[in-house]
């Protein structure tokens, strides 16, 4: 078959199609062009109003405080050794646009969401945040960095309390390079050491490691004579310790080098860090430093006795002498707290007002007077609870106490019942003593409507240890031999609330360990608790 042929056909087979000539369209000649107005073009055009630009999502809806935080949060971020000078420039024309105030807060914000972290900070990060915060305080004074460094003494002292990780390496890391730029001065850092030194934990070694390491020849060069009463403390502190761990072995290798001034015995020396922000602080801010003569309990006390060291804010009206809460005790009484292992000063007060009051009215009044905040509060019902187990015989001196404070608020009640929690798990390895004196406490509270029996549903009865039947036998039989009034009303709150668990395992003990020794009358009583189920 030819190629030819084959076309023909397809030229047969397919449909005839016309095709239209294009018609023909009118061209403007140039002078028609020319003519043509910028006005006619604008009316003509789409009009485009500045309200439909284009905002992206993470600007929509955004204050001015806002934009002014995230722009001082890029370039905390970024602040190096290397540009430093350019990121204070830039900081400073921020200061030009807004508040001083405003700028100040945003700044101190950043760098503390940035350092004050529960993981170990990087020293490099930390050096050049504080190498920015330095280049501020030269330039705008004392009144910059104050809020900083209240706010760092505040958290060391809570932290010293009830630590969250690593925060305390970073509160005191980020002290030690502002002393190192001469921002504060060695009395400050002595303060934290002997404060370490109270409680000479593991912690505490890391920590003291670091601070003889990293500034520990700068503090000996500005005040020798501290340095050596330190080392008379470690001394004193080490004689005691039985069995010296390897840390703390090194801890006194680096302090021996640190007194000596001997750098090659100082175990990983290494100083770059402190000596390159040295160098960028030397290269870019002229004047010298604040050097501030802080201690620990300036910072502590700046609320009440005022800021001495920011030009018109020396005094603040109140008394310097008289600290609010302030109490004195006599030495017996702080000997038998130390005893007691009464370590902090809110449990130390706490344990002397129990002991010296005359009755639980006054003991109450004395502890409100301490004013304790927060974290510290739970000491009042933690130490409490320890002076009442450790009694001779049950004394309800200490469960009034514990009434007033539930009374007061519900974060009380649920510290004592933690704290009650505490002991019930640990029930076997308590003395006789005070398992008599716990099982008469709970049945006080229960009794007075403070705890309800919802306290004991920890207690896994259906697999009670054997030691641990005895003290749950005297709770229930005290329970039993109340009022039916009251019985009705301590057992009757078990019913609307979901613990079908502590309902069927009260019965099952009571019926199983304690129902062959009630007389008739405690009979009664228990198939009344039952009914209240």
């Amino acid at each position: 078959v030819s190629t030819q042929s084959t076309g023909d056909d397809l030229e047969q087979m397919s449909p005839s199609i016309e095709y239209e000539e294009d018609a023909p369209q009118e061209s403007l000649d140039q002078d028609e062009v020319e003519n043509v107005t910028e006005e006619a073009i604008a009316e003509i055009s789409p009009k485009i109003s500045p309200a439909s630009a284009y905002v992206p999502p993470h600007l929509r809806n955004i204050d001015a405080n806002s934009m002014l935080k995230r722009k001082i949060r890029g370039y905390v971020n970024r602040v190096s050794t290397s540009n430093f000078k350019q990121i204070l420039t830039d900081v400073e024309l921020v200061y030009a646009e807004h508040p001083r105030a405003e700028v100040n807060k945003a700044v101190l914000e950043a760098v503390v969401d940035s350092c004050l972290i529960n993981t170990i900070m990087p020293a490099r990060l930390c050096a050049e945040h504080m190498l920015l915060v330095s280049g501020l305080t030269a330039g705008i004074g004392p009144e910059f960095v104050s809020p900083l460094l209240e706010d760092l003494a505040e958290r060391f002292s809570n932290e010293m309390v009830d630590r969250h990780g690593k925060l305390l390496n970073n509160i005191v890391s980020m002290l030690c390079f502002l002393y190192a730029l001469r921002v504060v001065s060695c009395v400050l850092i002595f303060d934290i050491i002997k404060t370490l030194l109270k409680s000479f934990t593991e912690g505490d070694l890391e920590i003291l490691l670091y601070i003889f390491k990293s500034v520990g020849l700068d503090i000996r060069k500005d005040d020798p004579q501290a340095l050596k009463n330190i080392v008379q403390i470690v001394n004193e502190s080490g004689a005691s310790i039985k069995e010296k761990s390897s840390r703390f072995i090194w801890f006194m290798d680096t302090l021996t080098a640190v007194k000596n001034n001997n750098v090659n015995k100082i175990p990983n020396y290494d100083k770059s860090d402190i000596l390159d922000i040295q160098r960028a602080y030397k290269a870019c801010v002229k004047g010298s430093p604040c050097n501030l003569q802080l201690t620990m309990d300036d910072l502590l006390s700046a609320k009440t006795k005022g800021r001495w060291w920011i030009v018109g804010a020396a005094w603040t009206g109140v008394d310097a002498e008289k600290k609010p809460g302030a109490m004195e005790f006599d030495s017996k009484m702080l000997l038998l707290a130390k005893k007691n292992h009464m370590n902090t000063d809110a449990r130390k007060n706490v344990f002397c007002i129990l002991m010296s009051s005359q009755d639980f009215e006054h003991c109450y009044e004395q502890l409100l007077k301490l004013s304790l905040k927060d974290k510290q509060e739970r000491e009042i019902i933690h130490v409490t609870l320890l002076c009442a187990l450790k009694c001779k015989k049950y004394n309800p001196y200490y469960t009034n106490v514990i009434k007033k404070f539930c009374g007061l608020s519900k974060n009380y009640q649920i510290t004592t019942q933690f704290s009650i929690w505490d002991r019930l798990k640990d029930l076997s390895s308590l003395p006789s003593k005070k398992r008599a004196n716990l099982s008469m406490l709970i049945c006080s509270l229960v009794c007075s409507k403070t705890l309800s029996l919802s306290v004991l549903k920890i207690v896994d009865f259906a697999g009670i240890d054997t030691g641990d039947v005895e003290f749950f036998k005297g709770l229930f039989k005290q329970l039993l031999n109340e009022s039916e009034i009251l019985i009705t009303e301590m057992f009757g709150r078990l019913q609307p609330l979901p613990l079908e668990n502590l309902k069927n395992g009260i019965k099952i003990f009571i019926k199983h360990f304690l129902k062959p020794d009630l007389s008739a009358s405690e009979i009664k009583n228990m198939k009344i608790a039952f009914k209240c189920f």
